[in-house]
């Protein structure tokens, strides 16, 4: 790994500039060529830099400074799917960064010793077809998001798996989410954990109308098609809660098996371990506090 990217949202990047800039000299110690994001140049009073620019610029690894959303954000803009990606935790749940600031440095030293493993996770690709031509097209790595804008009514949403009828859902929208995205929307909507290897898809209702429409998870090789039918004005197709577009009756939604993205994780990491951190799992809480 020779050429190292380094992203992070602009906020973040002005809180942690010290840990930032700490880490860009580190890796110009060991001999890397770094590229950095303007913003992140700027705060740290570098005016001569190699510009990384999301989706543009070719490096081996990508440092995300973040929490999971800018991790989702710079995944989300890629084009070089041979770009692996690592997370430092500067957000707060953190289930896609890795590590908190103070490991850093000790942590590369790991990565450039070939000390990691590669975590794959599945995307999503998503197109909107309107009048029966393409209008538009999302890649999302953890869920697509079907749902009414506005007002609390419930919309129809009629669902086929590989061209065989799933079912019409009523409710306030539909998730479909990668196992990487089970613990984040879907989750909350009273969708299951996935580990994140399974090549699965997970079809969450949110706040259904039948008790009996419940979450479903399905084969990631298979295509999922979803018309709209109902007729109103203010209706959204949401990505990884960060990009979006309107939506209007009749319009289909086609899903299916996007890229595939790496991670780099430590080797004694695990997502149990992750979940019982993350989710507090086993832990006695009293008054707000941890017993």
């Amino acid at each position: 790994m020779k050429r190292i990217g380094i992203a992070s949202k602009r906020s973040q990047c002005e809180k942690y500039s010290k840990v930032i800039s700490r880490v860009i000299e580190f890796l110009e110690k060991e001999g890397k060529e770094v590229h950095m994001e303007k913003h992140v140049a700027k705060v740290i009073g570098r005016r001569r830099y190699k510009e990384f620019i999301r989706g543009k610029t070719s490096v081996d690894l990508v440092l995300v400074m973040g929490g999971d959303g800018t991790i989702l954000s710079v995944v989300r803009q890629t084009r070089n799917f041979n770009t692996k990606f690592f997370g430092i935790n500067m957000g707060t749940l953190g289930f896609l960064s890795e590590i908190p600031p103070v490991k850093i440095n000790q942590t590369l030293k790991r990565i450039f010793h070939d000390e990691y493993k590669e975590d794959q996770r599945i995307m999503l690709h998503v197109e909107v077809h309107r009048n029966g031509k393409l209008y538009k097209k999302f890649h999302a790595l953890n869920e697509c998001v079907v749902a009414q804008g506005t007002l609390a009514r419930l919309i129809s949403l009629r669902t086929k798996v590989n061209d065989r009828k799933l079912t019409t859902y009523h409710a306030d929208g539909l998730i479909i989410a990668t196992p990487t995205g089970s613990t984040a929307y879907s989750l909350s909507a009273g969708g299951p954990i996935v580990y994140p290897s399974l090549p699965a898809f997970i079809l969450t209702p949110i706040a259904p109308h039948s008790f009996t429409q419940k979450p479903i998870v399905v084969p990631d090789d298979k295509r999922i098609d979803i018309t709209v039918e109902t007729d109103y004005k203010f209706m959204n197709l949401t990505v990884d809660g960060q990009e979006s577009c309107n939506v209007k009756y009749k319009d289909k939604i086609r899903i299916r098996k996007g890229e595939t993205i790496t991670f780099i994780r430590l080797p004694n990491e695990s997502f149990f371990q992750t979940l019982r951190e993350k989710l507090h799992w086993g832990e006695k809480v009293e008054n707000g506090k941890k017993k």
